[in-house]
């Protein structure tokens, strides 16, 4: 005979189809919360009423991962003191058995008016005694008419107005005002017609508009690709981590919809978030909420916009009010009650050991610069925070030798797939060690923010999102640029050129933390010069330069390697040092009368040499500028290149370095001859010395830690 099945116990037993989106999966989730804060054992049974293969809600998703609920499995053995069921409305087919599962008091929560043709279905649910919760007046009323004997509660199941959890943003980085509504999808939940949406809702003309629901498909079809409107998939992100973003709330449905949601909107005023809503909902919301006919929405929120006192102030009330409308001590005490408890329990706490993380994801550029910002940051964390990486460049010994946990996910480039494809099986991945890991923050740099990493964030709700968005990009923008207006923090590594670049993201330093340019070590960290001839074994004698010319991904680095080496064996004493990338596929062993060193960083050794030649990538050149070694750079001008050549002509123009282009190599000999002569080197130091600031990386580490801290 077989053991008998275990029966878990539970003060709290949770029914709902949990893959239900938008404000359903919130309702839940806020309730998981409130029920966990009064310290009751919680748990949640799936309502297996949609196909197998659809996401639960990310909000609820949430709860599970910091251990608020427990998920029982398909056919459930359990015993609770109260049961809640959410939505009974809206099952379409027969749930699974629940035979096996109990409770002393069972509760329905009616969001929506009851169809009769439905209630048949809700027998499998009735495993204790029932009764029904209303969410508002209207859905009282029908259910009052179907003069049944199931008792209803006293007062209305109203959504718990919980105050969002916050990403501080930074008051000097300036962001336009974000509007946005949630909905279940569908046609009654919007007006009827493409001009009707666009009268009511700030879309295009610069503004920014988010929608969780999309409009019907025949409407979609006229908005899709609208400047400014941007509709998120419930799958990809928590309704917590949308309100987060918004600054008003604005929900005008069609003339009638079956369900409102309510959930957001009083998780929107208890956050503080203006809401804006038409004037026949005005009894129901009460005060805290701003009312309007549809198409004066607009006008009322320029308004505000335009007067900062008014604006506050009507967010101060939006507070104010939802601590009267929506209490949570309320539904706390309703609770108590169904339980037949008078006191609450000592909260459960959930421990977390160690640090908090902060996930570092570099892009897979042509050098390591990607790779170089984000050390440089994560060195100056120093213990406040666990740095993890997810390197889509092939670096993870590096960033290993540096004492870091790093996970290699290949780059789109590396696995030559369609970037769509890679994108979606990059979100997925990401995903998991976001889920792994729990980090409190993702830290990105390249110059490509994709869906995929933006979508795999936002899923997770309370994790945030920094942007190290190197300037001097070409004149082709990034086709994710538009991304930034999702980014928590965004942070600019400075250019000692800065003032020369008019790439895209130039006009956009608005949206940026503009820090000093960012380099791997301090200057206290590079080897004094004696240090560093003993370390290279090089001879203090003799002068010697370092040529350094990059990964060579898109110019022929052999010949050109080849070519210099040839005009500087003009120079019988001068010792050739060949830096070869870390991540470069070319190799050097072949060229005469030459040392090659391979290694990273390189910049310790700079002291060692007279002069050296180089590229002018963004991480090399605010290198030998900060350590004022006097170089010729030999850009690469490549089009998918930065604006090296920028750079270049600009340490020319301001006396610290020489420009050479690549066609002009027959100028190299005058200029070593130049370099050769220590008054001109000593003059080069000097003007590196007054172009050169400060290390940007600790003050882009405060201002992750500025972030996550507060929080």
């Amino acid at each position: 005979m077989g053991s008998k099945r275990q029966t878990d116990t539970y003060d709290i037993l949770m029914l709902a189809d949990c893959t239900r989106r938008g404000d359903a999966g919130l309702r839940v989730a806020q309730e998981i919360r409130t029920y966990a804060g009064m310290g009751c054992h919680v748990g949640v049974i799936q309502l297996q009423v949609q196909p197998t293969h659809s996401v639960v809600s990310p909000d609820i998703q949430i709860c599970v991962r910091e251990g608020l609920v427990d998920v029982l499995p398909a056919k459930p053995s359990a015993r609770a003191k109260l049961a809640i069921v959410h939505s009974p409305a809206t099952l379409a087919a027969p749930i699974q058995d629940l035979r096996s599962v109990c409770a002393d008091q069972v509760v329905f929560v009616h969001e929506r008016k009851p169809v009769l043709s439905q209630m048949g279905l809700w027998l499998g649910l009735q495993i204790g005694p029932v009764a029904w919760a209303p969410t508002n007046r209207w859905v009282r009323a029908a259910l009052a008419e179907l003069n049944t004997p199931v008792p209803l509660l006293e007062e209305d199941w109203r959504p718990v107005g919980q105050e969002l959890f916050s990403i501080p943003k930074r008051c000097d980085v300036a962001r336009p005002t974000v509007c946005g509504r949630v909905s279940d999808p569908g046609p009654i939940q919007w007006p009827n017609s493409k001009e009707e949406i666009q009268a009511i809702y700030p879309i295009g003309a610069g503004r920014d508009f988010r929608v969780i629901g999309t409009p019907p498909k025949q409407l979609w079809k006229k908005l899709s690709g609208t400047s400014g409107l941007t509709v998120f998939d419930p799958r990809e992100i928590t309704v917590e981590r949308f309100l987060e973003m918004l600054d008003v709330f604005m929900y005008f449905p069609g003339v009638s919809v079956p369900a409102m949601p309510e959930t957001a909107i009083a998780t929107a005023m208890a956050s503080g978030k203006l809401v804006v809503l038409p004037k026949h909902l005005e009894s129901h919301f009460g005060p805290g909420a701003i009312y309007a006919d549809a198409c004066d929405a607009p006008s009322r929120i320029a308004d505000l916009e335009a007067d900062k006192t008014a604006f506050d102030t009507a967010r101060e009330l939006a507070v104010f009010h939802s601590k009267i409308q929506f209490p949570e001590a309320s539904r706390r005490e309703t609770i108590l009650d169904l339980l037949k408890e008078t006191k609450p329990r000592k909260r459960r706490r959930i421990s977390k050991t160690g640090p908090e993380r902060v996930l570092f994801v570099p892009s897979n550029g042509i050098g390591l610069g990607h790779v170089a910002r984000l050390l440089a940051i994560a060195r100056r964390l120093d213990d406040r925070a666990e740095p993890i990486f997810a390197t889509l460049a092939q670096a993870a010994p590096i960033i290993e030798s540096f004492g870091y946990l790093a996970e290699y996910l290949p780059s789109q480039g590396d696995t030559k797939t369609i970037q769509a494809h890679w994108d979606a099986w990059f979100c997925a991945e990401l995903g998991e060690l976001l889920d792994r890991y729990e980090p409190r923050s993702v830290v990105f740099d390249g110059n490509n923010p994709t869906p995929g990493l933006v979508n795999a964030v936002l899923s997770r709700g309370r994790c945030g999102l920094v942007w190290v968005r190197r300037g001097m990009i070409g004149p082709t923008p990034s086709p994710y640029l538009e991304n930034a207006r999702f980014m928590d923090l965004i942070i600019e590594p400075g250019e000692v050129a800065g003032e020369w670049d008019h790439g895209p993201t130039a006009a956009r330093q608005h949206e940026a933390l503009v820090v000093d340019p960012i380099t791997l070590l301090d200057s206290k960290e590079i080897l004094p010069r004696k240090a560093a001839i003993e370390a290279l074994g090089l001879s203090s004698d003799a002068p010697s330069v370092l040529v350094q010319l990059g990964a060579g991904a898109n110019r022929d680095l052999p010949s050109l390697a080849e070519e210099i080496i040839e005009q500087l064996q003009r120079f019988p004493n001068l010792q050739i040092v060949l830096a070869e990338w870390e991540n470069s596929p070319v190799g050097f062993q072949d060229l005469p009368a030459t040392r090659v060193i391979r290694g990273f960083p390189l910049s310790r050794f700079f002291k060692a040499f007279d002069f050296s030649i180089s590229a002018a990538g963004y991480n090399v050149f605010h290198e030998v500028m900060a350590a004022g070694l006097p170089t010729i750079f030999v850009a690469n001008r490549h089009p998918a290149m930065d604006q090296q050549g920028i750079r270049a002509e600009y340490a020319q123009d301001e006396g610290a370095s020489f420009d050479l282009p690549e066609d002009q190599l027959f100028h190299l000999p005058a200029l070593c001859e130049a370099l050769l002569n220590e008054k001109t080197r000593s003059f080069m130091r000097k003007q590196c010395k007054r172009l050169s600031r400060g290390n940007g990386a600790e003050a882009a580490a405060e201002a992750i830690m500025d972030m996550i801290g507060r929080r």
